[in-house]
């Protein structure tokens, strides 16, 4: 079926909402993944996979683990080094 291209004009381009910082394997095998959430600039950590042989009840895929204010995560990263 062909869309009228009239319908396309509806389209509108829409901006990224989330900019990926950093992905993290975790010891369980998941991985995690830092966002920046530009609009409103919060800094958004989720599981993104679930580790094949994780036991963790409490993961799943799309979780969020944690939001907070973006410069509280870099003095984190600081810490570590």
């Amino acid at each position: 079926m062909a869309v009228p291209a009239s319908a396309l004009s509806y389209v509108r381009p829409t901006t990224t909402v989330f900019e990926l910082e950093a992905l993290e394997g975790l010891p369980c095998g998941c991985v995690a993944a830092a966002y920046r959430a530009r609009p409103w600039d919060v800094a958004v950590v989720s599981l993104e996979a679930k580790g094949p042989h994780c036991i963790l009840a409490g993961h799943s895929s799309g979780q969020v683990l944690r939001l907070g204010d973006p410069s509280e995560f870099d003095d984190e990263d600081e810490a570590d080094e």
